[in-house]
């Protein structure tokens, strides 16, 4: 029983390291790059250089959008799923783990 409990607990902690997070920028042309982060962590993108029209979360977590080019200061929360149209205010994101803090960027380039 032990074995078997330890075993579960194991298998867990591999599952919450293995996460892959995910969103998506669509430009005002229409092309869509999709950002994409493994395991338990929580990423700040640039945005500051990419024209972004729309973002979704597809599996980003509690996927937090900010005006600066870093990832500090004031944010709003994009759910799961959802889509926040008109973004171009929108110069970083951060997606990932909920609670820790962000890493990166260290430079920030276009996606498209």
């Amino acid at each position: 029983m032990l074995k078997s409990i330890l075993l579960l607990s194991t298998l867990c902690t591999i599952g919450a390291f293995a996460q892959t997070w995910s969103f998506q920028v669509t430009n005002n042309a229409g092309k869509t790059a999709t950002g994409t982060i493994e395991g338990y962590q929580r990423f700040c993108q640039c945005l500051e250089t990419t024209q972004s029209a729309k973002i979704k979360n597809t599996n980003g977590g509690v996927m937090k959008l900010f005006s600066t080019d870093d990832c500090t200061g004031n944010f709003a929360v994009l759910s799961k799923g959802s889509t926040q149209s008109n973004a171009q205010w929108v110069n970083s994101v951060s997606v990932g783990v909920d609670g820790i803090p962000s890493f990166g960027p260290t430079q920030c380039d276009p996606l498209f």
